[in-house]
């Protein structure tokens, strides 16, 4: 492939991305939760394959990664606060103390960002980041929506969205190791194990409220994992 197009096709995903996180902003605004919710899963799903089209094609760049940056802040960092507080104000939690765990979301996203940014290369073999993704806590709280919505009139306790936007800025903004998800599948009878469940719990409950539960149970893993290497 020429050496000057190349770099449209990972670049293209990313205007993507950025396109359905407006229109999530602008779906949570109009009150279409479940479509907003599913517009950020779907920018979360675009942000794995942007970075990994890149390295395939041997299109990284500045240019790129700058980019790639400034759509997480909005896709997966903007538009995830903005649908779980319009989401809470759909159910009756209007009051102001709400305010300041929705804001810190985006704040530590960005923290997080500009982090990483900063961070020197990582080591070959090494694919753990270092805290929390902005990208995978915001799907996680566009799921906590999208499952709670999936299954009528079975409505989540109002607190527990809100300590869940505390936890995902508290492990954004931390040093704790978080392993890709590439990593997660990189041996194939994990993968197979790991699939079988997936599908027997998605036959006992919603498709969201299944992904939701299954990225609830990553971060438990994560944490007890971190947990693990520090006493060892």
């Amino acid at each position: 492939m020429n050496s000057k197009y190349r770099y449209l096709i990972p670049n293209g995903i990313t205007f993507v991305s950025l396109t359905c996180g407006i229109l999530s902003i602008l779906f949570s605004a109009s009150g279409h939760f479940m479509l907003a919710g599913s517009l950020v899963l779907a920018s979360y799903i675009l942000d794995l394959f942007d970075g990994y089209t890149a390295r395939r094609l041997r299109a990284a760049s500045e240019f790129g990664l700058q980019l790639d940056s400034l759509v997480d802040m909005v896709s997966l960092g903007t538009a995830p606060a903005l649908l779980l507080f319009m989401h809470l104000q759909s159910v009756g939690m209007t009051g102001w103390w709400v305010w300041p765990f929705i804001i810190v979301v985006p704040l530590a996203g960005a923290f997080r960002l500009a982090r990483f940014n900063l961070l020197p290369p990582k080591k070959s073999g090494n694919t753990d980041s270092v805290g929390l993704t902005i990208s995978t806590g915001g799907a996680t709280l566009a799921l906590s929506v999208v499952a709670d919505l999936s299954i009528p009139g079975a409505y989540l306790p109002e607190w527990t969205f809100v300590l869940l936007a505390f936890l995902i800025s508290a492990l954004m903004v931390s040093t704790i190791p978080f392993p890709s998800f590439f990593w997660i599948f990189a041996r194939k009878e994990i993968t197979i194990v790991l699939i079988f469940l997936f599908g027997i719990t998605i036959l006992m409950t919603p498709f969201f409220h299944a992904w939701f539960l299954w990225t609830i149970a990553y971060l438990g893993l994560s944490l007890v994992r971190a947990g693990y290497n520090q006493v060892r």
